[in-house]
C-alpha cells in the first residue's frame, strides 16, 4: 500500500489514515527493511497500537502481555538474565562482560531468538520498543554521568612521556591510515561499492579510530589487569586518545547536525555558544557546590547526606535537558557534570555506591540489548560487510601499529608492546552510543551500523581471550635470586615492605620493625604501603609520599592516611641514622591489589613483605573478618617476589595508639625444618642480636628421625641450626631448646603449653618432610591454609595466646637448575 500516491489523502479522515498505517506496519507479509523503507521514505508517522496500563489478571482469562507494565518487566528480566547467563558462560575463557552482553543481545534480537513467536509477538514487539527505548535513554544518561564521576581528569597531567606518545599515536595513526584507505577506495574502486557506501567511508574511518578511557578501564577491570604495568600505561594513554576522540566527535556531529537546517551556520554558532554556556555554569556554579559538599563531608567524617545526592541526581536531569535545548546531544551534559565531581571518597564513592549496582546490573543490559536489536544480521548486504570490515581492520591495524611504535622505542619487550596495542584497540558501549547518534544523523545506515557492531564484538572478544592467555603480570615477579632474609648479606641493608589496610594494623607492624634490630652496620629501609580500596574513581593510583616534608601535601587528604604515614615517620625519627622510611599509598580494587604490593616489592628489591592477617582478634573493628583482604593476602603469598610474613596481633598491641608502640622483649621461634622455618630462624636470629630481646628457639625433632638416613633438606636444616648455635654461643639472651616428640598430638600439646610464655612467636608456614608427616592428620581441621597448620592452631578461638604471631614463607628460586651451594648460604655463614 503506497499512501503517498493517493491524491485524496489530504481529505481522508485522520482515523482512517492511521488505521491504514497500522495495517501496513503490522502486516506479517512485510519485512523489517520494507517497513523501515515505508517509514523513512513514504510515511511520516510511526503509529503503534497503545497498550493498556491497567493491571492484568490471568484468573479472568486476561493475557498479561497485552499490558505495558508486564511486557516491560519481562523485557528487563530477560535482558538481565540473558546477559548474566552469557557472562557466566564466557567469563572463564576471558571474554569481558560487555562482549558477553552484546552476544546475548544479538541472540535475543531479531537475528536469532527474536524470530520466535513468543519474543516477536509478545515481548519484543515494535510497539513495546518505545518503552524500552525510553528506559535506555534514562539509563544512558546516568551511565554517562557515572563514567564522568569515575574519570580523574588529573591523570592527564600525570601521564608519562610514553603514555602521551602511545595515546597520540594510537589515535592519529589509526585515523590517518583509515582516512587514506577510504580516500583511495572512493576514488579508484567506487563502482565496486554499494550505493550507500562511498559517502559513508570517511565517517566509518573516523568511527573506527575512536577510543574511550571507560571502555579500556572496564576491559582491564574484567581481566584483573588494572594495577598491572601494562594496565597503568593503557589507562594513562587512553585518557589522551579518549580526549582527542571526544573533541573530534563533538565538533563533527555538532557541525553535521547544524547543516541539516537551512539556518546554517548561525545555528552552529548558537549551539556552540549554548554548549560553552553549559560548561561555564557547570565549572563555575556546580563544581564549587560539589567541592563544598566534598570538603564538608570529609571534615565531619560522616556519610554524604541524602539531600546532596538527590540534588546531584536532579542536576543530571537538568543538564541533559539543557543540552537538548541548545541543540546538543542529551548525553553531553551528564558526562560533563560527572567530570567535575571530586573523584574518590566521600562524594564520588557515595554516588558510585548509589548508582553502580542498579546502572551496571539492570540499565546497562537494557542499553546493550536495545543497541543490538535495530538490525538483522541476515539483512546486511555481504558487499557492505566486506567494505565496513575492511575499513575497520585498517583502523585496528593503525591503533596496533601506532601503539607499538612508541612502546618499542621506549624499549618495551615486543610481546608486551603487542599486548598493549591490542588493549588500546578494544571498543565498547560508548562507541556504540556514538555510532547510534551518527546513524540518527544519517551519516551511516543500519547496514553499516550492524557491520560495525559485528566487527566490534568479534574483535574485542578475540582480544580479551588473547590478552588473558598470553599476558600474565606475575611473570615479572619470577626471580633467579633468592630474595630472603636468610640469603641476605649480614652487613647489608634490610629492606622491608609492610602493608597497612587500616590504622589498627600500625602498632603491631611498628613493634615488629622495632624488634628487627636496625644497626649502623645493617640498617633497615622501610617502604610502608597503605592499601586503599578503589572507590568513586576508575583509575588506580600508586602515590609516593614526600619524606622531607612533615606536612606532606600529597593527594591523599584522608586523616586516616595521614595518621598512618606520620606513625612511620615518627618511627624513623626515633631511629634516625639506622632506619629510613619511604611511604606509599596504593588505591586499587581488591582483586588487583596484590599487583601493587608485588610490583613495589620488586622495584625496591625488598627481602620481606609483611601483610596483616585479615582477622585480628585484638582489634574490634568492622574489618576483622574481611574475605576480600584474605584474598589479597593469598594472592601475595602465591606471587610475591620475596619472602612474605603474615602478622597476627592477638593482643600485645591491640589497645595501643598508632604512635604508641613497644617492641616485644620475648621472642620465640619454632623450628621444624624446611625453607619457611629456616627463614623464620634467620629473622629471629637477627632479633636475637639485640641484647634487650630474649630469644628462644625451640626445635622439635621426631623421635625416629635420628635413626633414619638424612635427606638433603634435613642436612641443610642441621647445617643452619649448627651455624645459628655457633653464632649465638655465649649470648645470654639466646636460649636453644630441642624437644623430642613421638607424634603430631604431642607436638601440638607442647606448643599449646607455651602459649603465654612469649610476646612474639615466629613460625614457618610450611615445614620439612618429616614434620609434614607428623602434622598430616591435622590438615582436615585447618581453617586458614595461608597460615599453615601451626599458625592456624594458634589463631583459633580456643587459643589462649595473647602475643603476636608472624608466619613466614620463604621466597623460592624459580629456576630449580640454578640451585647450588650459593643458595644454601645464609646470614649465619
Amino acid at each position: 500500500m503506497d499512501l503517498t500516491n493517493n491524491p485524496n489523502k489530504t481529505s481522508q479522515d485522520t482515523s482512517t489514515f492511521l488505521y491504514n498505517c497500522w495495517q501496513y506496519f503490522n502486516s506479517t507479509n512485510q519485512t523489517v527493511n520494507e517497513r523501515r523503507q515505508f517509514l523513512d521514505g513514504k510515511g511520516l508517522l510511526w503509529y503503534a497500537e497503545p497498550r493498556s496500563m491497567n493491571k492484568s489478571n490471568i484468573w479472568i482469562g486476561d493475557d498479561p502481555f497485552n499490558h505495558s507494565i508486564p511486557v516491560f518487566m519481562a523485557q528487563v528480566s530477560m535482558t538481565a538474565l540473558g546477559t548474566t547467563v552469557m557472562k557466566s558462560v564466557l567469563e572463564p575463557i576471558g571474554v569481558t562482560s560487555f562482549v558477553a552482553q552484546m552476544i546475548a543481545g544479538l541472540l535475543m534480537g531479531p537475528s536469532f531468538l527474536g524470530q520466535t513467536d513468543l519474543l516477536k509477538t509478545k515481548i519484543f514487539t515494535y510497539a513495546s520498543l518505545y518503552t524500552l527505548e525510553t528506559i535506555q535513554y534514562f539509563g544512558s544518561m546516568f551511565f554517562l554521568f557515572l563514567i564522568g564521576v569515575k574519570t580523574d581528569i588529573g591523570m592527564v597531567k600525570k601521564s608519562g612521556k610514553m603514555a602521551l606518545l602511545v595515546g597520540l599515536f594510537s589515535y592519529c595513526l589509526s585515523l590517518i591510515l583509515a582516512m587514506l584507505v577510504a580516500f583511495i577506495r572512493v576514488n579508484k574502486y567506487k563502482t565496486h561499492f554499494p550505493e550507500e557506501a562511498p559517502g559513508s567511508l570517511f565517517y566509518i574511518a573516523g568511527l573506527t579510530s575512536l577510543s574511550s578511557p571507560h571502555v579500556i578501564n572496564s576491559f582491564l577491570a574484567d581481566l584483573n589487569l588494572l594495577s598491572s604495568q601494562l594496565g597503568r600505561i593503557a589507562v594513562s594513554a587512553s585518557m589522551i586518545s579518549g580526549g582527542c576522540s571526544l573533541v573530534s566527535v563533538f565538533l563533527v556531529l555538532t557541525l553535521k547536525q547544524s547543516q541539516l537546517s537551512n539556518k546554517f551556520p548561525y545555528n552552529f554558532l548558537g549551539t556552540m555558544i549554548g554548549c560553552f554556556a553549559i560548561i561555564i555554569v557547570i565549572i563555575y556554579v556546580i563544581r564549587p557546590i560539589m567541592l563544598w559538599v566534598h570538603k564538608r563531608t570529609a571534615a565531619d567524617h560522616n556519610a554524604v547526606e541524602e539531600g546532596y545526592i538527590i540534588f546531584i541526581f536532579l542536576t543530571v536531569l537538568v543538564s541533559s535537558l539543557a543540552g537538548e535545548c541548545v541543540g546538543q546531544h542529551y548525553l553531553v551534559g551528564p558526562l560533563l557534570l560527572g567530570l567535575v565531581v571530586p573523584p574518590g571518597p566521600p562524594l564520588g564513592a557515595a554516588i558510585e555506591e548509589k548508582l553502580d549496582c542498579f546502572v551496571t546490573g539492570i540499565l546497562v543490559p537494557v542499553i546493550v540489548i536495545s543497541r543490538a536489536c535495530p538490525f538483522k544480521v541476515s539483512d546486511i548486504k555481504h558487499s557492505m560487510k566486506v567494505v565496513v570490515w575492511t575499513m575497520a581492520f585498517f583502523g585496528f591495524f593503525g591503533k596496533l601499529f601506532g601503539t607499538m611504535l612508541p612502546a618499542v622505542y621506549s624499549k618495551m619487550p615486543y610481546q608486551d608492546a603487542i599486548i598493549l596495542g591490542l588493549i588500546m584497540s578494544v571498543q565498547g558501549v560508548l562507541d556504540i552510543q556514538i555510532w547510534v547518534q551518527t546513524m540518527n544523523l544519517e551519516l551511516i545506515d543500519r547496514d553499516i551500523y550492524g557491520s560495525l557492531v559485528l566487527f566490534m564484538v568479534a574483535l574485542t572478544g578475540s582480544i580479551s581471550v588473547i590478552v588473558k592467555f598470553f599476558y600474565d603480570p606475575a611473570r615479572k615477579y619470577a626471580s633467579y635470586r633468592m630474595k630472603t632474609i636468610q640469603h641476605s648479606k649480614p652487613n647489608a641493608e634490610l629492606r622491608i615492605l609492610p602493608c597497612v589496610y587500616h590504622k589498627e594494623n600500625v602498632p603491631s607492624i611498628v613493634s615488629l620493625l622495632e624488634a628487627s634490630n636496625p644497626t649502623t652496620h645493617s640498617p633497615i629501609c622501610v617502604y610502608p604501603l597503605h592499601l586503599v580500596q578503589l572507590q568513586g574513581r576508575a583509575t588506580p593510583l600508586l602515590i609516593a609520599h614526600k619524606t622531607d616534608d612533615s606536612t606532606d601535601p600529597s593527594e591523599v587528604n584522608d586523616p586516616t592516611a595521614r595518621t598512618i604515614i606520620n606513625s612511620f615517620k615518627s618511627f624513623a625519627h626515633h631511629n634516625k641514622g639506622i632506619v629510613s622510611v619511604n611511604s606509599f599509598t596504593a588505591i586499587s580494587p581488591y582483586n588487583t591489589m596484590h599487583d601493587d604490593i608485588c610490583s613495589l616489592g620488586l622495584d625496591k628489591r625488598t627481602s620481606l613483605i609483611i601483610i596483616p592477617f585479615h582477622h585480628q582478634p585484638a582489634i574490634l573493628t568492622k574489618y576483622q573478618s574481611s574475605n576480600t583482604i584474605r584474598r589479597v593476602n593469598v594472592n601475595v603469598l602465591n606471587k610475591a617476589p620475596c619472602s612474605v610474613g603474615i602478622l597476627i596481633d592477638k593482643g600485645a598491641t591491640g589497645g595501643m595508639r598508632c604512635n604508641a608502640t613497644s617492641p616485644p622483649s620475648k621472642v620465640t621461634v619454632i623450628f621444624l625444618g624446611g625453607p619457611d622455618d629456616r627463614e623464620a630462624l634467620a629473622y629471629g636470629a637477627r632479633m636475637g642480636d639485640d641484647i634487650s630481646v630474649k630469644l628462644t628457639v625451640i626445635r622439635f625433632v621426631h623421635s625416629d628421625e635420628r635413626k633414619q638416613q638424612k635427606s638433603k633438606e634435613e642436612r641443610i636444616d642441621n647445617d643452619i641450626v649448627y651455624a645459628f648455635r655457633f653464632q649465638t654461643a655465649g649470648f645470654k639472651n639466646v636460649n636453644y631448646i630441642e624437644e623430642m616428640v613421638k607424634d603430631g598430638v604431642e607436638l601440638i600439646s607442647c606448643i599449646k603449653g607455651m602459649e603465654s610464655s612469649f610476646e612474639l612467636l615466629i613460625v614457618g608456614r610450611k615445614h620439612g618432610e618429616e614434620a609434614s608427616k607428623l602434622l598430616e592428620a591435622f590438615n582436615q581441621w585447618i581453617e586458614f591454609p595461608e597460615l599453615g597448620i601451626i599458625g592456624d592452631m594458634l589463631v583459633s578461638s580456643d587459643s589462649k595466646m595473647s602475643g603476636s604471631i608472624l608466619v613466614m614463607q620463604q621466597h623460592q628460586q624459580q629456576n630449580k637448575k640454578k640451585e647450588n651451594k650459593k643458595n644454601e648460604q645464609s646470614v649465619f655463614t
